[in-house]
C-alpha cells in the first residue's frame, strides 16, 4: 500500500535518512501539498471534472504536489495538483490542474477538501488564469474583477514577478466552469499576498 507523505518530507529524504511526518501540508521554500504519483500519463484539467478543458499532462511516476480533493458532478474524486517537472518544448514546470484520483498511486483520503480551501483574494480587474507560473504560459481562463478567488500559494515567474495560484470560485454559464484553477499575476490582486505559502519548485 502506498501512503503519500508531505512534499517537504519526500524532498528532505534525498538529503537525510530520517523522515518525519507532519499533519499539515508543507509550507515554505519546498512548497505546499503532499507528493503523489500518477500510475499512468493522465490529464490535468482546468476545472474539477473530466469534461472540463485538458490543459496539461501529469506523466507516469512524476512528482505531483497533491493539494486538495473535490468531487466532480458525477461523484468522481479529483485532486488539485501541481505537476512539478516540465517537458522542454511541451509543458512548463509547475503546471497546475485537477487530476482524476483513479490515476494516482497513493490513497488521497487525507487530502483536505478544496471547498473553502485557501485565502480569499479579489482581482482589481478582469485578469488571466494561466496554466503555469508565468504570463507567457497558456491562458486557460479568467478571474473576473471583484470575484471570490481562493488564493492557494505564491511563486515568482522567470522574470521575478509574483504569481498567485488561485481557484476562481464563480463560473460563467457557457464560458467557464466554477472552481477553474490557474496562476494570476499578483499585480492584479487587491490584497497583499505576502502571507500566502510558497508554491514550491521541482
Amino acid at each position: 500500500m502506498h501512503i503519500s507523505r508531505p512534499l517537504s518530507v519526500v524532498i528532505a529524504a534525498c538529503a537525510t535518512v530520517v523522515l518525519s511526518a507532519t499533519a499539515a501540508p508543507a509550507a515554505g521554500p519546498l512548497g505546499i501539498g503532499w507528493a503523489v504519483h500518477p500510475w499512468t500519463d493522465t490529464g490535468l484539467y482546468s476545472g474539477p471534472g473530466l469534461s472540463t478543458p485538458q490543459i496539461g499532462t501529469a506523466w507516469t511516476d512524476d512528482n505531483v504536489a497533491g493539494i486538495c480533493q473535490v468531487n466532480d458532478n458525477r461523484g468522481n474524486r479529483m485532486v488539485l495538483g501541481i505537476e512539478r517537472p516540465g517537458r522542454d518544448g511541451v509543458q512548463w514546470a509547475n503546471t497546475v490542474g485537477y487530476i482524476w484520483d483513479g490515476h494516482i498511486r497513493e490513497n488521497t483520503d487525507h487530502l483536505p477538501s478544496c471547498d473553502g480551501y485557501g485565502r480569499g483574494v479579489h482581482p482589481r480587474i478582469d485578469t488571466g488564469l494561466y496554466s503555469g507560473p508565468g504570463l507567457s504560459t497558456p491562458r486557460i481562463g479568467t478571474a473576473w474583477k471583484d470575484d471570490d478567488v481562493a488564493g492557494i500559494c505564491k511563486i515568482n515567474d522567470n522574470l521575478g514577478s509574483r504569481m498567485v495560484l488561485g481557484i476562481e470560485r464563480p463560473g460563467r454559464n457557457g464560458s467557464q466552469w466554477a472552481n477553474t484553477v490557474g496562476y494570476i499575476w499578483d499585480g492584479h490582486i487587491r490584497e497583499v499576498t505576502d502571507s500566502l505559502p510558497d508554491c514550491g519548485t521541482v
